[in-house]
């Protein structure tokens, strides 16, 4: 048999610890570990996974920047007929916001640069098809309309930054697509001759820089019709040669990177639509073994070969506006880390918090000891970030309220008294960091009324018992009704204010709501079974949800970000517990949960950073 040597031409290194991996050109890296003894090598992760969706579905819309601060714009809506759209927006890694609108409307444009500094050229307007030469320039919040292309041109490729970009091909036919453009931020020039393309493409995708460059798929203009290529074009700055072709001949594909780390993905076959992804090292294209998780084309691409970004398309039934995230690095991003604090004085659960407190200014109020579940007490915590110290005592001790509030100015709502007592209570009590006073009732007693929100601005829905549909905004004085969930819940979770306000989990359903102040609407649901008695804290848009109960399976340590969209996984808890929160999404304090239930955890997003993606052992 063959030895590693013989067939690689070097030996397997001998080493006492694991090489520093610090990029993917260790990948396939292969070493003994005499301190393990074990045989080593590195294999690099790659995967596609969901990010926020955009507000408006669109295809052959423009891009820049990176996978965490990219600019879109413009684009072709449904339904066919529609004018195109002029918006823009913005998204930061996890959701997008709307930015400044276009000048002119229109799709198949040619982008550049970053999301503070992008450039949009060419394009087609509908309904009423033309080709145009219109550029612009966005400074992050406005476009400014800028010179001409020399040319008419739509479905263009284009690659650079805002000062120093190029466009290449598109339609119409020759010659305007086998000219190139160069633009040096105030003019275009018509680059000469040895510069023209050696083919007519438009619908490709491109990708680096106006003086190292690639393009690559789409289709040849002057073929009748217009089919998919796998034709590859490398740029030096004065002239295209062409490069090996791509594995998949491809059109209305989107691309990222570089001339010698670029990626293309999805596209049109003609028929079917395409999932698949390929990296290119300047010279050959490798098939990756990440595909879209939905076969898409007309997408635009932006951001690099190890993080790149799609952002709406067309599938084989619609126009989206659904955004997928690219990853292909040995060193995979790692999320924040929870962290043991400062233990309770004393074990309880259950209890009333400063759920938008902060990890050293925070309180809990009531909730009993586990042990005796059905003794609710009233005395009142407050923690410093390093310490517990006594204060002011609830008039109604209570398990199970509802709270919200900081340290200074807190709010406790409605809760279980115990048996004799006449069970739930409808009372409120506001906390002012010395002593609690009565706050406007609710209407009806209440428990397991998860909420979140300040002293002034509250909001609370789901309850205990039958599932209900009660929902009730507090402005500092009183408890209004607003509308009802969609269907019953109790033992939810929720962060927010009576504005925007996300409700995730609870019995008997895990789905996800989002109020916007007058109304519910769906949201990206918890990806495991159906949890109630979560804690959360944070906002609409960013929202961290953790520990709980799950079905048939007692307690939990999963942790879950909310984006304003979709549930994304977080390291999990040190242990599982159902618990309470004080805080944010960034940075939050587990209070009262555990076995026993005096346990105090601190959740810390700073922590992120990489971790090795992965490594193969084999003794």
């Amino acid at each position: 048999m063959a030895e590693y040597e013989s067939i690689h031409g070097t030996r397997v290194r001998y080493l006492t610890s694991d090489p520093t991996l610090t990029d993917s050109s260790t990948e396939g890296q292969v070493w003994y570990n005499s301190t393990t003894g074990t045989n080593r090598a590195l294999v690099q992760i790659k995967a596609w996974s969901s990010g926020g969706n955009m507000a408006i579905a669109r295809r052959e819309s423009g891009a820049a920047g990176t996978q965490t601060a990219s600019v879109v714009f413009g684009g072709g809506l449904a339904p066919s007929g529609t004018p195109d759209s002029n918006a823009t927006e913005e998204y930061n890694g996890f959701s997008y916001s709307t930015g400044g609108t276009l000048n002119a409307a229109r799709e198949g444009m040619g982008a550049a640069g970053t999301q503070t500094a992008a450039l949009g050229f060419g394009g087609a307007t509908y309904p009423s098809p033309g080709q145009r030469n219109v550029t612009e320039g966005y400074n992050g919040s406005t476009w400014t309309s800028l010179n001409n292309l020399n040319a008419n041109r739509s479905y263009v490729q284009g690659f650079g930054t805002q000062t120093a970009a190029l466009a290449v091909g598109g339609a119409p036919d020759s010659p305007v697509n086998l000219q190139t453009e160069s633009w040096d931020g105030t003019n275009w020039t018509n680059l000469p001759a040895p510069s023209n393309v050696p083919v007519g493409m438009l619908t490709g995708a491109s990708a680096g820089t106006q003086t190292a460059g690639v393009t690559f798929g789409g289709a040849n203009v002057n073929d009748s019709p217009p089919g998919a290529q796998a034709t590859t074009l490398d740029w030096n700055g004065s002239t295209w040669t062409a490069g090996n072709n791509m594995n998949t001949a491809r059109r209305r594909l989107g691309g990222a990177g570089t001339s010698t780390a670029a990626l293309g993905f999805g596209g049109y076959l003609p028929s079917p639509y395409s999932a698949a992804t390929e990296e290119y090292d300047g010279n050959t294209w490798t098939t990756s073994s990440a595909s879209l998780p939905t076969a898409t084309a007309h997408m635009h691409g932006s951001g690099s070969m190890y993080a790149a970004l799609s952002s709406g398309g067309r599938t084989s039934t619609d126009i989206t506006g659904a955004t997928y995230e690219y990853n292909s690095n040995i060193l995979s991003p790692t999320t924040g880390v929870w962290a043991a604090s400062t233990n309770l004085p004393g074990t309880r659960g259950n209890g009333s918090v400063s759920q938008s407190g902060t990890t050293s200014a925070a309180y809990y109020a009531g909730g009993s000891n586990p042990g005796a579940p059905y003794a609710p007490d009233t005395p009142t915590i407050e923690y410093n970030g390093s310490s517990w110290t006594a204060g002011g005592a609830l008039s109604t001790g209570r398990i199970s309220a509802g709270s919200g509030g900081t340290l200074t100015a807190g709010l406790t709502w409605g809760g279980f008294q115990g048996p004799g007592t006449g069970d739930n209570t409808n009372t409120t009590e506001e906390y002012n960091g010395t002593s609690w006073t009565g706050g406007g009732n609710l209407p009806t007693p209440q428990r397991e009324c998860y909420g979140d929100g300040t002293q002034t601005d509250s909001i609370f829905g789901g309850s205990f018992g039958a599932p209900n549909v009660t929902a009730l905004k507090y402005d500092g004085s009183s408890w209004t009704a607003i509308s009802n969930l969609p269907s019953g819940r109790f033992g939810a979770a929720g962060a927010g204010n009576s504005s925007a306000f996300v409700l995730a989990g609870g019995a008997p359903n895990k789905t996800t709501l989002e109020w916007n102040g007058s109304s519910w609407g769906a949201g990206g649901d918890v990806p495991t079974s159906p949890l109630f008695a979560m804690a959360a804290g944070g906002t609409q848009d960013s929202a961290l949800f953790y520990g709980g109960e799950g079905g048939g399976v007692g307690l939990l340590s999963s942790t879950f970000f909310y984006n304003g969209t979709a549930m994304e996984s977080r390291s999990n808890m040190t242990q599982s517990q159902s618990t309470d929160n004080s805080g944010d999404a960034g940075s939050c304090l587990a209070m009262g949960g555990g076995s026993p239930a005096i346990s105090v955890e601190e959740w810390d997003e700073s922590a992120a950073g990489t971790a090795t993606a992965s490594t193969l052992t084999t003794s």
